[in-house]
């Protein structure tokens, strides 16, 4: 019986002009930086103290030593419906979790409800969004965003 594969390869291995260039390559590039020598001298930053806003932009201050803090605006006030946004806190790109609160307007219907003798009616402006404060939550960490206050 004869062997099925053969005993000496198909193709010899060559050395091209290519391996010759990716070797000279791999040679030619500077090695990074150890850990101690990038850690040791500390990155060059020019300190310019000034505050920055634009509108929907959010607020960058920047203080002399060169660390910056970002506060991020949403670019639009809350609406009454849930809004997709990116968290101030956990920095998600989440849709808000929207609560209903009542306010001074709600209690106001209901007293005139009360006023007209429309009992049955009372409880009407508590069970409509319409006549609340609607209170935006992040819908991944449930940290409180902002207030939509009705007009």
């Amino acid at each position: 019986m004869e062997p099925v594969y053969p005993k000496t390869p198909l193709e010899q291995p060559r050395e091209s002009a290519e391996q010759a260039e990716q070797e000279h390559l791999l040679h030619a590039t500077p090695a990074p930086p150890s850990y101690d020598q990038a850690t040791s001298t500390p990155a060059q930053t020019t300190a310019i103290p000034a505050v920055t806003t634009g509108p929907g932009t959010g607020t960058t201050t920047t203080t002399g030593t060169g660390q910056h803090t970002v506060i991020i605006v949403p670019g639009q006030p809350y609406g009454p419906d849930p809004q997709d946004i990116q968290c101030p806190y956990c920095h998600n790109y989440a849709r808000t979790r929207v609560m209903y609160k009542p306010n001074s307007r709600t209690h106001l219907i209901a007293l005139l409800l009360c006023l007209f003798q429309l009992y049955c009616c009372v409880c009407l402006p508590y069970c409509i969004s319409s006549c609340m404060n609607t209170n935006h939550y992040c819908g991944m960490c449930d940290r409180y965003l902002g207030t939509y206050a009705r007009r």
